[in-house]
């Protein structure tokens, strides 16, 4: 019987630590902590970073490479910059997120509505939408 328990147990932890939402969230996490190789662990090859603007879709980069060169960029720009979730929906391998993003200097932040998209529990896309204030 314990045994039993154990297998069960084993299995519920894994299916939770690889759900979206949960790599969703350590993906984040990275991302605050700064650590891009830790964010691309959670993603595709091909992962690509879109933006919706004006009903048009972007390619922001799309690659790995392309992701790690931006990241980087990124970081140096926004030496502060974190996210947070303020809430999340998961659908199959569909994470919608809205997501808060604090300014560099961590007074002002701005919310945006965003869609990961998922691809053998690893994150193969990141939409962003026009951002806005927070409610």
């Amino acid at each position: 019987m314990k045994l039993t328990w154990l297998i069960v147990f084993i299995s519920w932890t894994v299916s939770v630590a690889a759900s979206p939402t949960k790599q969703v969230e350590l993906f984040i996490a990275a991302y605050n902590q700064h650590d891009i190789e830790k964010m691309l662990e959670k993603t595709t090859q091909e992962v690509k970073w879109l933006y919706n603007i004006n009903d048009n879709l972007v390619i922001e980069t799309e690659g790995k490479d392309a992701l790690r060169t931006a990241m980087n960029r990124h970081f140096k720009q926004h030496s502060n910059a974190r996210s947070q979730i303020k809430q999340s929906l998961t659908l199959g391998e569909t994470v919608v997120v809205i997501e808060e993003a604090f300014s560099n200097d961590g007074a002002s932040s701005q919310c945006a509505l965003s869609i990961y998209q998922m691809k053998h529990k690893l994150i193969q896309s990141v939409t962003y939408y026009a951002a806005t204030t927070c409610d």
